[in-house]
């Protein structure tokens, strides 16, 4: 595990009580919080190292599919619900892929099959993140841990910024900027937390939109008691993983 700690020392890991993951290209980058408000990070080549992390964690929030749709349960509703708030961010959202793309090949092959099985093509952009999805689901039928929860991070910005969506792409200055300053409100070293995150790791292992994104649901985890969903009553993939997202009602 490529771990760095946040600059409060070592050991903050063993105690974080709040975390929040993205995907990147050298793994997964998680940001966590603990109870005393001091912050650590790092990179797990794989999710299942998170493992590691969970002594204390209360809540874990994942960008990153969970529940996925198959002939028997072809709606997840949360895309739509998330679209409808993100206004000119409603194009993060992707489309998920049905369950049985996971085991295709290549594109051509899960193209047809999500189209077989949902009645709509898969895009390039969710093909892409179909070896993260692959992952995670292992992981999470594996370990049926209820900590762990799927957001969006656009939908986490725009819960976290009083409902209103975030004007500029995260990846641009202007768009880190706006994304750091919800955050400061809601978690005082949220800037240093980004700095040393940004310093720690090559921006083409870790992108800075991963570590803000990251962040995202590490703040939105602290808000644990006042999480609502989209949609507010979730149905379950064939599974049992719940087809929802998470954010923080304030």
């Amino acid at each position: 595990m490529d771990q760095k700690n946040g600059e409060r020392g070592e050991g903050r890991v063993q105690r974080v009580r709040w975390i929040g993951i993205d995907g990147c290209r050298a793994g997964w980058f998680y940001a966590g919080i603990d109870a005393d408000g001091a912050f650590s990070f790092g990179v797990l080549p794989k999710i299942g190292q998170v493992s590691a992390l969970l002594g204390a964690a209360e809540l874990v929030l994942v960008d990153i599919p969970i529940g996925l749709p198959s002939e028997t349960a072809p709606l997840r509703e949360c895309e739509t619900l998330a679209r409808s708030v993100l206004q000119g961010r409603r194009s993060s959202v992707f489309s998920v892929p049905a369950r049985s793309v996971l085991s295709m090949p290549g594109y051509e092959a899960a193209n047809a099959e999500n189209r077989r099985v949902l009645g709509v093509g898969l895009s390039r952009q969710s093909w892409n993140i179909v070896p993260k999805i692959r992952e995670a689901d292992r992981f999470l039928r594996r370990s049926k841990d209820d900590r762990f929860h799927e957001m969006h991070p656009e939908v986490a910005f725009w819960a976290l910024n009083d409902k209103m969506p975030m004007r500029y792409n995260k990846k641009k200055p202007h768009g880190l900027d706006e994304r750091l300053a919800v955050l400061e409100r809601h978690f005082a070293p949220s800037a240093a937390c980004f700095e040393a995150a940004r310093r720690a790791f090559l921006k083409g292992d870790v992108a800075s939109d991963d570590i803000v994104d990251a962040m995202a649901g590490a703040v939105t985890a602290m808000h644990g008691p006042a999480l609502k969903s989209f949609p507010a009553e979730p149905v379950t993939d064939d599974e049992g993983l719940e087809m929802k997202m998470v954010y923080a009602e304030i």
